[in-house]
């Protein structure tokens, strides 16, 4: 941009001087023409240096007439050259003073070859000095990559050049680095990013599955809208963010290339920035997989990456088709993962594992069910770790949520809601225990494979409805007598008394170890 200013610095060496409109000096010129016809033509366009003789003009009142029609339409200044009228009539002064319109006295023995040439030696050093300029911004940019500086070095320099705001979204839409006005607040820019994603969100995936830039148009509270760019962030085949920049600041003929680099030391900074975050994962991960495998006595919660005491939950999931376990990884990672740094999601043992630091969302998780029906989760208690153990606990309780699940033909599984069941599981890992099912309920399973009768089925169903005689022959699709003489046969071959509470509970858990056992060779 070359100012009224600048030029006159120029002109001035040249006897070239400001006569009038000095207070207006501040404009900006873009183009120098000749005018010597009386015509309103329209080849005049705004902030241009007009050099006329004014020949052509009958009278000072026809001049200061055209004077008037050249600034209503934007012109910067005028050069009066003296060749035809050897002194500026007084009342052109005047006017250029008055109305705040530079005026420069041209000398009759100045060509105007000689102005244009002095008008392009200082476009050319101004556009000299830019280019220099935007060469060690460049460096800059590289130099904050290279000293593994955070993203907000970066992003500052780009602010600074286009003088509006800058910001980087990670792939969740999470601010994690800005660039903004002294006049502006952290609150004003992250309302902003909300009213961006809440207008624009399918734009700015777009983004990202497209792998190009756009441009929207965000409405303001009570104010106009105002514009912006979105340009993806990836390094390589990996996608690190969203880069958004408002497009109201200053901008030029650099500002595009400016924010090419900007973008392409974001890309570098985040690739590195990520590069050492899928170290610190896969060192968590493979500490993780061993804590599962019973190898929790020599971890210690500092030696993790991730901070161990923010983890809530642990959840596994599993899909009727495991080759889809990838995309199915994917997707859960943007719809359950609120924080990449302190959470860990990967594929173990043919399952998917999710170590996180936040309460899942039962109803977001029934949503995603709904589209997923070959999906089946396990989530475990809500914990506060304060020992690696504690990890080992939970990440059972998700497995034993996933095989009740397996069990019941449920796709959702809570440790905290299940019943009786998460002992039954248990008690056959115990020597004591492996055959408790067939200790209490071998005479029935004998007699009903002997017989092929149903004598296991009816007292599990006239246990599960409480002794309810007509709820039990509706679901035997039997008559009520029939349930009552298997329920006499049951009490001749078990002698136990199933009406006594001791008994109930005792018989309750072995027919869930029983279910278990049924089941268990069909889940992995």
């Amino acid at each position: 941009m070359i100012t009224l200013k600048e030029f006159a610095d120029v002109l001035e060496l040249d006897n070239i001087y400001l006569v009038g409109g000095k207070q207006n000096i501040k404009k900006e010129i873009t183009y120098l023409t000749s005018m010597e016809l009386t015509e309103k033509t329209s080849r005049m366009k705004e902030k241009g240096f007009v050099m006329t003789t004014f020949h052509a003009f009958k009278d000072v009142n026809q001049i200061i007439s055209h004077l008037e029609w050249m600034q209503e339409i934007g012109i910067s200044a005028i050069g009066f050259h003296t060749a035809a009228l050897k002194t500026i009539p007084r009342e052109v002064v005047d006017y250029s003073n008055t109305h705040s319109f530079p005026l420069f006295e041209i000398p009759q023995e100045v060509p105007y070859y000689i102005i244009h040439e002095k008008y392009n030696q200082l476009v050319n050093k101004k556009e000299n000095e830019q280019a220099s300029k935007i060469h060690r911004l460049n460096e800059k940019l590289m130099e904050i990559v290279l000293l593994e500086k955070d993203l907000n070095s970066i992003v500052k320099v780009i602010g600074e050049y286009i003088n509006n705001v800058v910001c980087v979204l990670d792939p969740y839409f999470d601010l994690i680095a800005y660039w903004k006005t002294k006049e502006q607040t952290r609150d004003e820019i992250k309302h902003l990013i909300n009213l961006i994603i809440n207008q624009h969100k399918e734009n700015v995936l777009k983004v990202r599955f497209t792998n190009r830039e756009t441009n929207i148009a965000v409405k303001m509270d009570a104010l106009s809208d105002q514009n912006f760019k979105v340009a993806p962030l990836f390094s390589k085949m990996n996608f690190l963010g969203y880069l958004i920049i408002c497009q109201n600041g200053t901008a030029d003929k650099f500002s595009d290339e400016v924010i090419k680099n900007g973008i392409r030391a974001l890309s570098l900074a985040a690739y590195n920035k990520n590069t050492l975050l899928h170290y610190q994962k896969s060192k968590d991960i493979e500490m993780l997989e061993s804590i599962f495998q019973g190898e929790a006595n020599d971890k210690n919660p500092s030696d993790f990456y991730m901070d161990l005491k923010k983890v809530r939950c642990i959840f596994q999931v599993q899909s009727t088709s495991p080759e889809t376990l990838q995309s199915k990884l994917q997707m859960l990672s943007e719809s359950l993962i609120e924080n990449e740094t302190n959470s860990r999601l990967w594929i173990f043992n043919r399952k998917i594992v999710g170590v996180i630091d936040s309460i899942l969302d039962r109803e977001r998780v029934a949503a995603i069910l709904s589209d997923y029906p070959g999906i089946r989760i396990g989530v475990s208690a809500i914990e506060e770790v304060n020992h690696c153990s504690k990890i080992k606990a939970m990440y059972d309780q998700s497995s034993i949520g996933l095989l009740h699940g397996h069990i019941h033909d449920a796709q959702l599984v809570f440790w905290d809601e299940m019943g009786i069941e998460k002992i039954a599981y248990n008690l056959q890992s115990h020597h004591l225990f492996q055959n408790f099912d067939e200790e209490l309920l071998g005479p029935l399973i004998a007699y009903d494979l002997e017989k092929n009768a149903s004598l296991t089925e009816t007292l599990y169903t006239y246990l599960k409805h409480f002794f309810n005689l007509q709820k039990s022959s509706s679901e035997l699709f039997v008559h009520p007598n029939t349930v009552k003489y298997r329920l006499q046969k049951i009490t001749e071959l078990m002698q136990v008394d199933i009406q006594n509470p001791s008994h109930y509970s005792m018989l309750m858990m072995a027919f869930s170890v029983y279910r278990s056992k049924q089941k268990a060779d069909h889940f992995q």
